[in-house]
């Protein structure tokens, strides 16, 4: 079963895998998120909508549709 960063806990670390969605995939690979990268689930917005990513040094904030189309190990 493929876990997606969406399915991630506070604090838990993830490997990016690959992107389901060809066309999303061009904007995350335009901000940095690349495979193979790590990625560690920092929050998630109180009422859904966005989470909250690191990587490396980098804090990235997403929407809950493109964490769910980030495919990780």
């Amino acid at each position: 079963m493929e876990r997606s960063v969406f399915d991630l806990k506070s604090g838990e670390t993830g490997t990016i895998k690959k992107f389901k969605d060809r066309s999303m995939a061009c904007t995350l690979l335009t901000i940095g998120m690349i495979p193979e990268a790590q990625i560690v689930m920092m929050a998630r917005s109180p009422f859904g909508g966005a989470v909250r990513l690191k990587m490396g040094d980098t804090f990235i904030a997403i929407r809950d549709n493109e964490a769910k189309n980030i495919i990780i190990e």
